[in-house]
């Protein structure tokens, strides 16, 4: 079996190793959407796509920078750890705003007197 870089065997451990920038993009929406989930419990669907979809965006927009990113050359070591804990962290935060930009909008288009599109009045 070849991989698509042309080489036998399918080795995970190696694939991960070598991309560590997509691996934290991964780790990080993951990360991201336990700790936001389990921070506040939505109490609905709707109320949960309100975090799932802006933190899936987020992580859209950084894995294509990560995957053009990728130094496939360069052996696993402390750079690969440190590209790793970059990625995570500006992914987590990046989710992080989506949602809170998100949230923010659906207040000021409540607060100025459209419906409500969360709770009861839907």
């Amino acid at each position: 079996m070849t991989t698509l870089t042309g080489r036998a065997g399918l080795h995970p451990a190696r694939w991960l190793a070598r991309n560590p920038r997509t691996v934290g993009v991964g780790a990080a929406l993951a990360a991201f959407l336990v700790v936001a989930l389990r921070a506040r419990p939505p109490g609905d669907l709707l109320a949960a796509f309100i975090v799932i979809v802006p933190a899936l965006q987020a992580a859209f927009f950084a894995v294509i920078g990560a995957l053009a990113a990728e130094d496939r050359d360069v052996p696993a070591g402390p750079a690969a750890l440190r590209d790793f804990a970059l990625w995570l962290g500006a992914t987590f935060i990046a989710a992080w705003l989506f949602v809170l930009f998100t949230q923010a909008s659906i207040d000021a288009f409540v607060r100025f007197g459209a419906p409500p599109m969360i709770g009861h009045a839907i």
